[in-house]
């Protein structure tokens, strides 16, 4: 073969690797019920985030990709698509040698106000009961209820990646907000 044929066919096989790897989307769903009584909690918020992650000599460089948000049904339930880890399927070296983003495995964010809150309720002695699980339903989250306003405080979720990604977080602000305002505190800024 000649090499403008491997140089060819070197150039449609990255193209493909990109497609592949970028056009990646996952269904990610699960539950969320009261860890006392088992009972669905219902009009919890769902936060999904992902970063974007590249190679470089001083190591992955990481930056806000996206950002999702649902509510749970009367059935504690929640469904969210969006974007597959995908850092994973990359051959190893390749970000570094062909500079090549992913995108990383996603975090998240269960929040209800009176609730603990995940996953930042675990430094709170009310939440050491907090369990998230999978069965054969899906992904189950036990979220404890707070009996107390100084344990509501403790497990107010913070910021997620700026500005851009408020934006598409209304029910979260909404829903944090709405704890701030029983603490008596300043409700943050909706953009």
């Amino acid at each position: 073969m000649s090499k403008r044929i491997i140089q060819t066919l070197l150039f449609l096989f990255l193209i493909f690797l990109l497609i592949c790897i970028s056009a990646c989307e996952k269904t990610y769903s699960g539950k969320v019920i009261d860890a006392d009584t088992k009972e669905p909690i219902e009009g919890a918020v769902v936060v999904v985030s992902w970063l974007k992650a590249r190679a470089t000599l001083a190591g992955d460089d990481t930056s806000f990709y996206d950002v999702k948000e649902t509510l749970t049904d009367k059935e504690g339930r929640w469904t969210i698509k969006g974007h597959e880890d995908n850092c994973n399927k990359i051959i190893p070296g390749a970000l570094h040698l062909i500079g090549i983003s992913c995108i990383r495995e996603p975090y998240f964010i269960v929040f209800k106000p009176g609730y603990c809150s995940l996953p930042k309720g675990y430094g709170v002695n009310a939440c050491k009961t907090m369990r998230r699980y999978s069965d054969s339903t899906g992904n189950i989250a036990e979220l404890p209820k707070l009996t107390n306003k100084e344990d509501r405080a403790k497990v107010i979720p913070g910021s997620i990646h700026g500005v851009n990604a408020w934006k598409k977080q209304k029910e979260f602000i909404k829903m944090i907000n709405k704890e701030r305002k029983y603490q008596g505190w300043e409700e943050i800024k909706q953009y």
